[in-house]
């Protein structure tokens, strides 16, 4: 999509005008409220004046994430006509550029690279402001279409299926995005994983003929001693659950299980193209979880990266295992000054928060505020939750320092509690972004598939965070 920033429309291409409740006597003549009710995202096409109506709702409530929002219908309404070159007429409200372009971008998207017809995508989309709001505009809209366009990148990645993207080809497509981006990036392969003795994410991909990797990427933005912020994203590219395995029915959304890797690599080409000025790491831990002959097994005794043993009791619960070894290397290696992880860790948090809202735990106030901060900025939701003495209870093993999974109560708490270990004193945070990291059908705003939930609320922490 190629975006203007200007005071007058371009000729030919359709308006889109977005009216609050209180602009109804605005609406062109003859205009309804059966036709349009001015509800957020309500709309109506008036072919005469070639111009769509969305509405916004109260004028009172209007917010960066209405207009985003807005934008998104806009446009997903439009590609089904094939209008594909729009005036988005934002005179009056020229503090949400950003969130426009952000919505206009990611409605673009659609996950078609194997299919033979695909849709139409928008050409040209000139955000009209006035005149002294030109520049302004531009450079918000600017920074927004870069930090969305990366979101798409973290989609389309992770929309691929297994047999396209395993650990090794994310690790080579990661090291290609990154050289083109200016970020270094080194791989561990499995010979550098077991040399490195990270016996999480060896036990995850054993059972598969393809092995695991570890991805690092650094940003050297700040100073050279300053203790990086880390970033760290769980990419199990395909997970039948190994020797527990998954039920049949719906196993084909588990190529949806590296989302949160997907959203630290998107994450952090944006920070690279944004030049954020400070020191950030992303970790990304890649393994498939398969049944095979060398899988790891119920019962197991693993040694992490940093010599904590963990019992076995449940291979399904994976995603903890290879993030413990990227947050310990994180805290004993890099000595980050904070880490925060993002990873589709478990159902529990979906039957809890649902679809739209990601889980947040922390063991930081600063921290935890920071991400609520960023991730309302990025219109992307996450609710507090709770790390009490009992999920620890409920971790402890027997036979080892702590077992991998606590039983089907609090499960998503019990996941969060097991990670704390990893981070020891060091602030961390955990985001559950299991089902919120994607669709299982096309919304009003934003395509059916992985979503790229993550990736704007970890570029506003990073360029936010002190």
């Amino acid at each position: 999509m190629k975006l203007a920033f200007s005071a007058k429309p371009e000729a030919g291409a359709v308006a889109v005008r977005f009216f609050t409740t209180e602009q109804r006597a605005q609406l062109p003549r003859g205009v309804t409220a059966a036709e349009l009710s001015l509800k957020p995202s309500s709309s109506v096409f008036l072919h005469s004046e070639n111009m769509l109506c969305i509405g916004l709702g109260d004028a009172g409530k209007v917010d960066a994430d209405t207009l985003r929002q807005a934008a998104g219908v806009a446009v997903m309404l439009l590609k089904k006509s094939g209008r594909t070159k729009l005036n988005i007429h934002l005179e009056e409200w020229a503090a949400h550029v950003g969130a426009t372009v952000e919505g206009l971008v990611l409605a673009d998207f659609r996950s078609e690279e194997y299919k033979t017809q695909k849709t139409p995508v928008i050409e040209r989309a000139n955000i009209v402001v006035r005149a002294a709001a030109v520049t302004a505009a531009r450079k918000d809209g600017q920074r927004a279409q870069i930090v969305a366009e990366q979101t798409n990148v973290a989609r389309r990645i992770a929309n691929r299926p297994g047999n396209v993207v395993y650990p090794a080809t994310l690790a080579e497509e990661a090291q290609w995005l990154a050289k083109k981006a200016g970020l270094r990036c080194t791989v561990l392969d499995e010979r550098k994983l077991r040399a490195g003795k990270f016996g999480g994410i060896l036990a995850v991909g054993e059972g598969s003929s393809r092995g695991p990797r570890f991805i690092i990427l650094e940003h050297r933005g700040g100073p050279k001693k300053q203790a990086p912020l880390a970033l760290v994203g769980k990419a199990v590219t395909f997970d039948t659950g190994g020797i527990s395995i998954k039920p049949a029915a719906d196993m084909e959304q588990m190529i949806w299980d590296k989302c949160g890797g997907c959203a630290v690599l998107g994450a952090m080409l944006a920070i690279a193209k944004l030049g954020v000025k400070r020191n950030i790491v992303g970790l990304i831990p890649a393994a498939e979880n398969m049944v095979g002959a060398n899988a790891y097994r119920p019962g197991d005794i693993v040694t992490c990266y940093d010599g904590k043993h963990v019992e076995i009791v449940n291979t399904d619960a994976e995603g903890r295992m290879i993030l413990a070894d990227a947050i310990a290397y994180a805290r004993r290696d890099l000595g980050a000054t904070a880490i925060v992880d993002a990873a589709t860790l478990t159902g529990a948090c979906g039957v809890a928060l649902g679809e739209s809202t990601a889980g947040l735990w922390s063991t930081d106030d600063k921290l935890r505020d920071a991400l609520l901060s960023a991730s309302k900025d990025a219109g992307e939701r996450l609710w507090p939750m709770p790390l009490i003495a009992e999920y620890d209870e409920q971790i402890r093993s027997d036979v080892a320092l702590i077992k991998n999974a606590g039983g089907r109560l609090a499960g998503a708490c019990t996941a969060a509690a097991f990670l704390k270990v990893f981070a020891e004193p060091t602030p961390w945070a955990h985001l559950d972004i299991a089902y919120a990291a994607r669709r299982p059908r096309d919304g009003a705003a934003i395509a059916r598939g992985a979503t790229g939930f993550g990736v704007r609320t970890l570029v506003n922490l990073a360029t936010q965070w002190k």
